[in-house]
């Protein structure tokens, strides 16, 4: 079943809502990691909740800054691995 880049970005926003800023709305292109919005223990957290919601893993290799810089870069990251 194909996602869409929309559909994964509206899923990590509402993670990040849920377990990090509360209800503040974060944009596609806002930084996460610099800006220690968020922290190592949470993006371990939304790994795994990643991995089950799309039924993807993602590896040691991919688990870096770059691919959870904002929710556009990690949606990308969940796009490139599920189809």
């Amino acid at each position: 079943m194909a996602i869409a880049m929309g559909d994964v970005s509206a899923t990590v926003r509402g993670w990040l809502r849920e377990h990090v800023t509360g209800d503040r709305e974060v944009a596609d292109d806002e930084a996460l990691i610099s800006s220690g919005l968020l922290t190592s223990l949470q993006t371990v957290e939304l790994v795994l909740f990643l991995d089950e919601h799309y039924g993807i893993e993602i590896t040691d290799d991919e688990f870096v800054e770059e691919n959870f810089q904002s929710v556009e870069t990690i949606s990308r990251l969940v796009l490139s691995k599920h189809g």
